[in-house]
């Protein structure tokens, strides 16, 4: 038993229904709900934005609290997602254990240019694009549509709906314009890859145990948008949250699910990730090409990533357990 030892189990607090806000509550419940059967004594510790007025109150807390390690599941508010790395800064100023990546690694995965600036100079592929702030100014010679929008910072798909694709040139402005009204820090506009999408999960620090790797064809569905927009990934009223459903490792020969893990390990490798992540990734041409890594993906008992270890064979009680001694071990 465990009764002197305690977790601490960070999360955010503010009243707003979006419903990837609210899936990291029900995730923190059902962590709580494992950790207390193993015997840990548990706190909860919800983080509001008044406490970053102050944050070296949010460091006494966590010291005061005394946790064993903080199981972490904080990854900003839903209009500050940079708050996340900074919550992460302070708990690495405790010295006390913590689940998930450092703060540079979450620092650095929410700006999409970052990254991909940092993975082509390491040689990884990534979309022909370009980043622009201003709808008027938009130097589009070189770029090949159809093409792709995004923010450059924002994560769990926020600010991808069904214009996120372009198709025509003369619609670009157009679109641009009405995204920077919502992203004025600015937005990726990039190559769009077709076909298959890759989900990579991995565990742990390098070498990286992988936790599987997910599918999604969007040929099979072609009358849906060949790309998940935050609707069909976290809406449980919308048509595509219901068919467009990710397959574990559904019809890879073994040549490219090497070439898989290889592109994705070393993209975690560069970026630093450790804990748990997914990588991103679709193939054209025989080259795969990094779509976004993601270092706080969903650990909800329903989630991708879930899935992907459940097809491994582990349960959410072992990835829990593995999540935490790997905080612990770090």
């Amino acid at each position: 038993m465990r009764e002197n030892k305690k977790i601490v189990i960070a999360a955010p607090k503010e009243n707003i229904l979006r419903q990837d806000v609210q899936d990291v509550v029900r995730c923190k419940n059902s962590i709580k709900g494992i950790l207390l059967k193993q015997g840990w004594v548990i706190d909860d510790f919800w983080v509001e934005k008044k406490d970053f007025q102050l944050p070296k109150l949010i460091k006494e807390r966590i010291l005061n609290a005394a946790p064993y390690c903080v199981f972490n599941l904080f990854e900003g508010f839903s209009d500050d997602s940079e708050k996340e790395a900074e919550f992460a800064r302070i708990m690495e100023e405790t010295g006390v254990c913590f689940t998930g990546n450092p703060s540079y690694s979450l620092r650095i995965c929410l700006d999409k240019l970052k990254v991909n600036d940092i993975l082509r100079k390491n040689n990884i592929n990534i979309p022909q694009g370009i980043f622009t702030d201003d709808s008027e100014k938009l130097d589009i010679e070189d770029l090949r549509f159809p093409v792709f929008i995004k923010p450059r910072f924002e994560d769990a798909s926020v600010g991808i709906e069904e214009d996120s694709l372009v198709t025509k040139r003369e619609n670009l402005n157009k679109v641009v314009a009405k995204r920077l009204k919502n992203f004025p820090r600015g937005l990726l506009i990039e190559e769009f890859i077709p076909g298959r999408e890759f989900n990579v999960g991995f565990l742990g620090k390098p070498p990286y145990e992988l936790a599987g790797i997910s599918v999604m064809d969007y040929r099979s569905h072609r009358n849906l948008s060949p790309f998940l927009t935050y609707s069909s990934k976290w809406e449980t009223s919308c048509r595509a949250f219901k068919i467009l459903t990710p397959s574990c490792e559904e019809k890879i020969d073994d040549d490219l699910k090497g070439k898989i893990i290889d592109v994705a390990s070393r993209t975690g490798k560069i970026l630093g990730c450790r804990g748990y992540f997914r990588v991103d990734l679709r193939e054209k041409e025989g080259h795969l090409f990094v779509l976004d890594v993601n270092p706080n993906p969903d650990i909800n008992t329903d989630s991708g990533f879930m899935r992907q270890a459940y097809h491994k064979g582990y349960s959410y009680r072992d990835i829990v357990e593995k999540i935490l001694k790997g905080a612990v071990s770090f």
